[in-house]
């Protein structure tokens, strides 16, 4: 029964574009046509804009596994082996970009199946978008720079795309699935890590809680079951798959930085950092770092403004600690539960820092401000500069926002306005949740934009637009939910005014 409701529905979803012709039909002809226009436009801008760019010290990061393997502390490590593979071999970062572009392209085509194949929409409607995505100023910037966004895009493309693949089907394969390219996905980018945790639990209970209410066949298993018995089982499956392999993960990450196992190694720091503002000397779990906190003001601990300063600065709240505890591992595990500890006791007080992290968006000085900062900041060395040179063949200054601004770079600075569409993304993933056909699908795009405005409000040290990027994606899936509900809406008014 389920499997040719689901047959019908993919008919009905392509019966406009298949019905006719042969070998292939016309509708197969537009998506070649679409997917090569995308590609097209992708490699003309890199022949327009062709220059790396580099964010330090992010970009060095990845270059620093690149050259000799070192894992980073403080983020995900799958990149630097791509910036080995696509740009230190070849002597170039070229090629690096080159796939970068077409990762991008793919991002987009993928983005437009989502829109045709599970939410239904026209070629046209999906079509259009599609391009709105590829040419996202919020994604085409980070092109060109040695960064890890374009590549984790598109990974959490896929991941969407096989989520909703899963809501629509309901198999367990699907989940599985779903969490090996999740965790692809925070070996890119560990700031995906929150929202695929929780989807892990939630996506099977929102497969099944907003199910029709029939028995569901199992397909192993000739009884029906009730969608609350099957529903459970896909939870504890899923939760098996997870744990599974995040733990193979953590084992191989422990593995190649030669330290325990573990999602980062530097988590404690970064959160104790984020929350400094609010932090007692009674949330410390060592008296030596209840002191630290406790003569905060020789710092400048409540400063708002400063909290990216006391993660990374010198002579700041992390530098003092580490110069008091210089176990790099036990300093960051007391870090992370002094850090829990002031969750757990002032809850509201870090609910008001997310919240003044989330109003630092809203102001056109302090938006622009925050996406020329996107841009790259601080200097290279010499040695850098030399090891720039000799390995990639790539000159450059070392002061690097004194480079003038590319053409990829003046389009994401002229793109503010839309900044702001994007940070009231929630409330556009809750209107399209309302009118949209597959409620269940826009119900996953409001959970999941939820989760990341978190992760970039109560997670991060200050507003920041790079990290808008996977929010921007949503935005414009649920912007093009809304318009195909008044396309369709529309579409029976022009019709009877016709007749």
């Amino acid at each position: 029964m389920e499997r040719s409701e689901h047959a019908a529905i993919e008919i009905e979803a392509t019966a406009p574009q298949s019905i006719r012709g042969g070998a292939a039909s016309p509708g197969t002809n537009v998506w070649w046509l679409f997917c090569a226009l995308v590609l097209a436009i992708k490699l003309l801008l890199l022949w327009l804009d062709p220059t790396p760019k580099l964010f330090m010290g992010d970009s060095w990061s990845y270059i620093h596994t690149a050259l000799i393997g070192s894992i980073p502390r403080d983020r995900s490590y799958f990149y630097g082996y791509l910036v080995r593979w696509l740009a230190l071999w070849p002597h170039s970062f070229t090629p690096l970009l080159v796939f970068q572009a077409l990762a991008s392209g793919a991002t987009a085509i993928v983005f437009a199946l989502i829109c045709s194949r599970l939410f239904r929409m026209s070629n046209r409607i999906s079509f259009v978008f599609g391009l709105i995505c590829a040419l996202d100023p919020c994604q085409l910037v980070w092109e060109r720079y040695v960064m890890t966004e374009t590549f984790s895009l598109f990974v959490y493309v896929l991941v969407l795309y096989w989520s909703l693949l899963y809501l629509r089907d309901r198999r367990i394969w699907q989940l599985a699935v779903v969490q090996a390219f999740s965790v692809v996905l925070i070996g890119f980018r560990m700031s995906y890590l929150l929202v695929v945790l929780a989807c892990t639990i939630l996506l099977p209970l929102i497969a099944f809680a907003l199910a029709p209410m029939r028995t569901v066949r199992n397909q192993s298993n000739p009884r029906r079951l009730s969608p609350l018995t099957t529903g459970f089982a896909h939870v504890v499956a899923s939760l098996a798959i997870m744990l599974l392999m995040h733990g193979a993960y953590k084992e191989v990450y422990g593995k190649l930085s030669k330290r325990e196992s573990a999602y980062l190694h530097d988590s404690g720091a970064h959160l104790v950092s984020v929350w400094a503002p609010v932090l007692e000397p009674s949330d410390a779990t060592d008296s030596r770092l209840g002191e630290l906190i406790a003569n905060g003001h020789q710092f400048k601990i409540h400063d708002l403004t400063l909290r990216n300063a006391q993660h990374f600065g010198e002579d700041f709240l992390i530098d003092r600690w580490r110069k008091i505890e210089k176990k790099r591992r036990k300093s960051d595990r007391i870090a992370k539960e002094t850090a829990m500890n002031a969750l757990r006791r002032r809850p509201l007080q870090i609910v008001g820092l997310a919240m003044k992290t989330y109003m630092g968006y809203w102001g056109i000085a302090s938006i622009q401000s925050y996406a020329r900062e996107d841009l790259g900041y601080g200097e290279l060395t010499e040695e850098q500069v030399k090891v720039l040179a000799e390995k990639f063949r790539f000159i450059t200054v070392k002061l690097l926002p004194a480079q003038p601004f590319s053409l990829l770079q003046r389009y994401f600075l002229a793109g503010w306005p839309y900044y702001f569409i994007v940070v009231v993304s929630p409330l556009t993933c809750a209107l399209a949740t309302w009118v949209s056909r597959q409620r269940a699908f826009a119900l996953l795009l409001f959970i999941h934009v939820s989760i990341l405005m978190v992760v970039v409000t109560a997670l991060s040290p200050q507003a920041c637009i790079r990290y808008l990027q996977p929010v921007s994606l949503l935005t414009l899936l649920s912007i093009a939910i809304c318009v195909d509900c008044l396309a369709r809406r529309a579409r029976p008014a022009a019709m009877q005014s016709a007749s």
